[in-house]
């Protein structure tokens, strides 16, 4: 499919939920075979603490489970910002109307049916990591395009008094005899005018959207990486 390596596809974690260990181990060894790594959760609370933890690439979910519903964890995974877009396919024999609108309202990506069909099975989990792929890239690009937007933005409104700025140092360094006090000072002044023209170019030729860590958890976006251009 265009936009998405689908070799990697195969490279992904999945978690397995179902309070079923038989169904657990049927499940793993067909993913297994088709090069996903697989990870088990029993029950709920084990789902929950791992996908919290360790992000899978997608969560297989037995509806009909003992204590917390997977409709239930769905929703609490749903609400919690670092599992809110994992892919969720429910893995169910109840497919009534009624069961399946009620885990798609509550976030769930899909279904497979049981008795586990290993076609269905892994046709489906394709298509919910491929969707997945598509989804980030464009999320890449809307922010990529956001990032073009401003950066042509504060190019525009930095350009011009810069360039005045350029002038005049340099017109001033003309009219300055090297030994002059305001010489040296001036000088300066261009050097870091220079550097604020440069920075103006990196911003233009972005054509990544790269990040940096900038104090704690905070990130920026790194010019020099994102414009192809190495610090100086």
């Amino acid at each position: 499919m265009k936009g998405v390596n689908v070799s990697t596809i195969s490279s992904k974690t999945i978690l397995i939920t179902d309070d079923n260990q038989v169904s657990v181990q049927f499940i793993a060894t067909i993913l297994k075979k088709n090069g996903y790594q697989t990870v088990s959760a029993l029950n709920a609370k084990d789902c929950l603490k791992y996908a919290v933890e360790n992000q899978p690439d997608l969560i297989l979910l037995d509806i009909s489970m003992p204590e917390t519903s997977g409709i239930e964890v769905c929703k609490k995974l749903r609400q919690t910002s670092r599992t809110n877009n994992i892919p969720i396919i429910f893995v169910t024999a109840n497919t009534d109307d009624s069961v399946l609108s009620t885990a798609f309202e509550a976030g769930g990506t899909d279904y497979v049916r049981k008795p586990v069909n290993r076609i269905e099975l892994l046709a489906r989990i394709k298509s919910a990591l491929v969707h997945q792929e598509l989804t980030i890239k464009r999320v890449q690009e809307e922010k990529l395009q956001g990032i073009l937007e401003m950066a042509g933005a504060v190019c525009h409104e930095l350009n011009q008094p810069l360039q005045l700025i350029v002038g005049y140092t340099e017109l001033s360094l003309t009219e300055l005899s090297q030994d002059n006090p305001m010489f040296e000072s001036i000088t300066k002044i261009k050097v870091h005018v220079d550097k604020m023209g440069e920075i103006t170019k990196k911003l233009m030729g972005i054509t990544s959207y790269e990040t940096k860590h900038y104090g704690g958890n905070t990130k920026i976006v790194d010019i020099d990486r994102s414009s192809g251009r190495n610090n100086d």
